[in-house]
């Protein structure tokens, strides 16, 4: 906020530079803060050949690797049997036990685990999301990204399962439940975005769009007056932001297989669930404003095709 905002004129010969970059009215100091004052803010122009891009590296890497520690760290504490004791300390096993450990808290540990290696995997696509292209990089990012992830994504599900006073390790049905939606939740978020990453990629390298396919048919799109092509055709032509019926389901499976008979009823993961819903909507809304400035006309006409935001028929 300080070097990038209130020193906002020490980074105009950055390339990376754009106009809005600053803090220019006192009236709006707070939401600068909280949004951010620069797009993608890079370090160390002098002595890298590639700038370090602090957004990226902030919202890929530490955070994304410690949610990984956190959840393992948690399913240890199970594995130990570690509690805390009436006075308030902490207290474990000398020796580990597996069956302490709840096949729950693993199918969520590796599901996160794996969402990050997809991440990891497949990040070229993820660098087109808006959280990369268009937010600001303020506290709202800094701190979702490096502390609110870290504790709370692993406290919401292997911390809410190793505070259990009986061990989670005979729901077998909501496991089974819960998995299967994670499952078909993570394959319609893999196969929706890799749709329109490849899409993209074939534009990108001068490929002939009279030839492209999606689904054995002709791909269909709108190619805007900006010079942007809106992908109308295949899980794209079901809504605007089909892809994230994915995300808001995964979720759903982690809360279902983490309760069961006996135990008590999830809060702490269904409040993720509220929290993830309201977060990720909120930023759809964000999306849809910027490219109804961006596209105009363009974009009217896309929702005439495609008038559904996330759920067919629904929403």
């Amino acid at each position: 906020y300080i070097d990038f905002g209130l020193l906002w004129w020490r980074h105009v010969d950055d390339p990376e530079f754009e106009e809005d970059w600053g803090v220019f009215n006192f009236s709006e100091c707070i939401n600068d803060w909280w949004l951010g004052v620069a797009r993608n803010p890079r370090l160390f122009h002098s002595i890298l050949t590639v700038p370090f891009d602090l957004k990226r590296f902030w919202n890929a890497r530490p955070g994304l690797t410690l949610w990984v520690v956190g959840n393992q760290s948690y399913i240890a504490a199970m594995y130990f049997g570690c509690h805390l004791t009436e006075a308030g300390q902490p207290m474990c096993a000398e020796t580990g036990d597996w069956s302490r450990v709840s096949a729950a808290a693993c199918m969520v540990a590796f599901a996160h685990w794996y969402y990050i290696f997809d991440y990891n995997w497949n990040e070229p696509a993820y660098l087109t999301t808006t959280d990369i292209r268009h937010d600001l990089f303020g506290w709202m990012l800094t701190y979702g990204d490096f502390g609110f992830l870290v504790w709370y994504y692993c406290f919401a599900f292997c911390g809410h399962i190793a505070w259990l006073e009986k061990p989670l390790t005979d729901n077998y049905v909501n496991f089974a439940v819960g998995t299967t939606i994670y499952v078909l939740a993570m394959y319609l978020f893999r196969v929706t975005n890799i749709q329109k990453h490849n899409f993209r990629t074939y534009i990108a390298n001068g490929g002939d769009l009279s030839q492209y396919k999606v689904w054995g048919k002709p791909v269909e799109y709108i190619h805007t007056e900006e010079g942007s092509y809106l992908l109308t055709s295949g899980w794209w032509s079901f809504a605007r932001h089909f892809n994230y019926i994915g995300d808001l389901t995964m979720c759903l499976g982690w809360a279902i297989s983490c309760t069961g008979p006996g135990h008590v009823f999830p809060w702490v993961p269904l409040s993720y669930c509220v929290y993830f819903w309201l977060m990720d909507i909120h930023r759809m809304f964000r999306d849809e404003n910027r490219c109804r400035m961006k596209y105009k006309a363009d974009w009217v006409k896309y929702e005439t095709i495609v008038p559904w935001r996330i759920f067919p028929n629904v929403f």
